[in-house]
């Protein structure tokens, strides 16, 4: 979805998780949910679209299943993953090297994109690993919850492009 340049970061991941998991949105809905969130919050280089994208799929899964105050745990679990991932969370810190290139900053942009999908996929996968598979991952082993969810994000990584 990001590769085709159809949708930008975070509606893109949002999507692909949406329709991934089973989030049960349209997909223009999801869209437009998620719509505000690329390129730093609206244009502001503020915090990365693509963890902002994958901050909104998690609570929008993790929502009603889990505790409010687990739900921030794991949006500050993403945001740490994110920036430890690529020493910044900051739209125009990451870059802040490709401006004015626009190639380089689309294919970076691009692996920061399915950077923030695999970390929001293993984040809600962690907590609801039933998602990974059809009726009753969650009693399944480890290792068959391990192998679903490698091969969801496998999908997911073929969705964003």
């Amino acid at each position: 979805m990001f590769l085709s340049r159809e949708m930008y970061c975070a509606e893109a991941i949002f999507c692909a998780l949406n329709d991934a998991l089973g989030g049960g949105l349209p997909r223009e809905r999801a869209r437009g949910l998620a719509m505000g969130f690329g390129q730093g919050l609206g244009e502001a280089g503020c915090a990365c679209g693509a963890m902002s994208g994958a901050v909104l799929a998690a609570s929008w899964f993790l929502s009603g299943k889990l505790p409010s105050a687990e739900v921030r745990r794991v949006s500050r679990e993403i945001h740490d993953r994110f920036k430890g991932a690529h020493a910044s969370s900051c739209c125009r810190v990451l870059t802040k090297h490709v401006k004015g290139k626009p190639k380089e900053h689309f294919s970076h942009c691009a692996g920061l994109t399915r950077a923030g999908a695999e970390i929001a996929a293993r984040a809600i996968l962690e907590r609801l690993p039933e998602l990974a598979g059809h009726g009753g991952a969650a009693r399944k082993s480890r290792v068959g919850i391990r192998a679903k969810a490698a091969t969801l994000l496998r999908r997911l990584a073929d969705r964003l492009g």
